[in-house]
């Protein structure tokens, strides 16, 4: 009798398990389709860049001289940012944060025209530009 009991038990779990299942599907639920794979450009004088899923957002911005960006870290892991003019080193770089924390931010005042690519020391996979116009 324990035996039919168990066997009735799994029966009715795997019933409410396809009915959650086939709800789930008729809600009409769509999974964001994640981030843009394509640049965004701010408009001149914007200044803000987001650091947030291990990405620059927005990945190139274009500033006036004169301007100042900021980096604002919302991702659980630190970051560093680094001007690309000598590669992953600082000799040379027009800019480099220290180490953003959690929260964190860092700010760079732009006053040159040009066109400066930059990434994450730590996470060198992590790009931006910034162009000054």
């Amino acid at each position: 009798m324990g035996h039919n009991l168990k066997s009735i038990h799994w029966a009715i779990v795997l019933i409410v398990l396809g009915i959650c299942i086939a709800f789930a599907g008729c809600t009409g639920y769509q999974q964001s389709p994640g981030p843009a794979t394509t640049p965004q450009t701010q408009v001149p004088g914007s200044n803000t860049v987001t650091i947030q899923n291990f990405a620059f957002n927005p990945p190139a911005i274009s500033v006036s001289p004169g301007t100042t960006v900021t980096w604002i870290n919302k991702d659980a892991v630190d970051h560093e940012i680094i001007n690309d003019a000598s590669g992953s080193t600082a000799e040379g770089a027009i800019f480099r944060s220290p180490v953003i924390p959690r929260d964190g931010s860092y700010s760079f005042t732009f006053t040159s025209q040009g066109t400066y690519p930059y990434h994450c020391s730590i996470h060198p996979t992590m790009k931006g530009t910034i162009t000054v116009q």
